[in-house]
């Protein structure tokens, strides 16, 4: 776990005025931004980590808070030499009163730890106001994980009964923080991964997990998607939907709990997934294959 207190104390040196209300919200966007980094770390942290870094940092934002409410001691008054008769190798023309001056202290290292403190204070500071002036469409990514939540649940259950439960949650369909050059709305296959990802606006995107058949490992390069289709729910070695894209190569479903390359077939994605996709991919949508 890493020691917050240092950076939390030294933001909340730099606020003016400094009031109970600004420290608040500091803390608070201070405890969003670690919420969020923490999510989009690779590899996933377990929950369980989350939380431990999480309580971390209210330990340090509680130790700031204590650090302010206790008030400061008075420094010792400090003594003063009586002054005695001027030694006889003394300078005759110096001016009185200046022999029992302490020595100048070197400000200039004090200036520059001080100077140094400000800055990584801004930077703190201006990371966490950037980050919470940031444009989201919080309606968009509400609605997608209330849409994905009944669906995740049966997911559960399935990988609860397989030996590969803490892989599976990693398989599921779910929101995902992505870099991308791609407009909003294309698919991306990443074939070396076996992740299909639906590029979503303020750098995110819908991740699905797919196998990929013997008929698409050399695919790559740009396609759309021409024709979608419905097979007839008897066994369909295609499964419950069909996006076919140029030169007919297809994105289709598929009745194993998790498709695996063994099986035949081009682009793979359990039924439950392919549907939500079928929905919500529209004719002429551009899909990228990365090898």
């Amino acid at each position: 776990m890493a020691d917050y207190y240092p950076l939390i104390a030294r933001a909340v040196g730099t606020l003016n005025p400094n009031t109970p209300e600004q420290r608040r919200a500091l803390y608070d966007r201070a405890r969003r931004t670690l919420v969020d980094q923490l999510r989009i770390k690779d590899p996933t942290l377990t929950q369980t980590d989350v939380k431990a870094e999480s309580a971390a940092l209210d330990a340090a934002i509680q130790r700031v808070e204590r650090d302010f409410a206790r008030p400061a001691a008075p420094p010792p008054p400090r003594p003063r030499p009586r002054p005695g008769p001027p030694p006889a190798h003394a300078v005759p023309d110096e001016p009185p009163g200046y022999g029992d001056l302490s020595p100048l202290a070197d400000t200039g290292k004090r200036w520059r730890l001080l100077i140094g403190a400000g800055v990584a204070a801004l930077l703190i500071i201006g990371g966490v106001v950037a980050y919470s002036y940031m444009p989201r469409n919080l309606s968009a990514v509400r609605s997608d994980m209330h849409t994905m939540a009944t669906a995740q649940k049966s997911a559960a259950v399935a990988a609860a009964e397989t030996p590969e439960d803490k892989s599976n949650y990693v398989r599921m369909r779910q929101l995902v923080y992505y870099r991308t050059n791609q407009p909003v709305g294309t698919l991306v296959v990443d074939k070396n991964q076996t992740f299909l990802y639906v590029v979503r606006p303020n750098v995110s995107a819908l991740r699905y997990n797919i196998g990929v058949g013997p008929e698409c490992t050399a695919l790559s390069g740009l396609f759309h998607v021409v024709r979608k289709e419905e097979p007839k729910p008897a066994g369909d070695a295609l499964g419950a939907r069909v996006l076919y894209l140029d030169k007919d190569y297809r994105i289709h479903g598929s009745s194993a709990a998790i498709p695996s390359g063994k099986l035949a077939g081009c682009i793979r994605l359990v039924d439950d997934d392919v549907i939500y996709l079928y929905d919500r991919t529209p004719l002429e949508s551009r899909v990228v294959v990365a090898n």
